[in-house]
């Protein structure tokens, strides 16, 4: 099945992690905009967050052209973490997409496991000192996780060879 619907972590995945953000600004992970301008492709963001401060970083970095109040889905309106599947639920029923046609990247591995349990493609995004210093990729595949990536550009691809690989097989 092709991928439809991207739904993204937003703290360490479409924007680095910094605890003075606010002072900062808040600065796109490097390639993020190229993966948003892939086609056929919608986006939402679900986060543990709440709305007003995800909307306020979106604002900062210079996302609201992609996401807004419709399109972010909060721990608070999902009613539990990110280790069960109910946000990445949510974001399907409002987003109106089946859990085949849907890919999530995050960086945590308690919410690879709730993506697991939705049905969706995990894509754990890890930064390279984390991916080299860690267990984390180990533990990731031990659950399931196949797809680790460590820049953006490698979640482009792959979302780019499972689309084309789709639409050459199926189309």
């Amino acid at each position: 099945m092709p991928i439809k619907l991207m739904i993204w972590d937003f703290d360490g995945v479409l924007a680095p992690t910094d605890e003075d953000w606010a002072a900062k600004g808040y600065p796109l992970t490097d390639g993020v905009r190229e993966v948003l301008a892939l086609p056929n492709l919608r986006h939402c963001v679900a986060t543990n967050g709440t709305l007003e401060q995800t909307l306020h970083k979106i604002k900062l970095c210079g996302l609201d052209d992609v996401f807004n109040a419709q399109n972010v889905f909060t721990i608070d309106m999902a009613g539990a973490g990110k280790g069960a599947p109910d946000i990445f639920l949510l974001a399907l029923a409002k987003m109106n997409e089946k859990p085949e046609n849907t890919a999530v990247v995050d960086n945590s591995y308690t919410a690879m496991k709730g993506v697991l349990k939705a049905g969706c493609l995990p894509i754990a995004f890890l930064s390279r000192a984390r991916y080299d210093d860690s267990d984390w990729p180990q533990r990731l595949k031990n659950i399931g996780v196949e797809h680790i990536c460590c820049e953006m550009s490698a979640v482009k691809k792959l979302i780019e060879d499972i689309n084309r690989d789709f639409f050459i097989v199926c189309g």
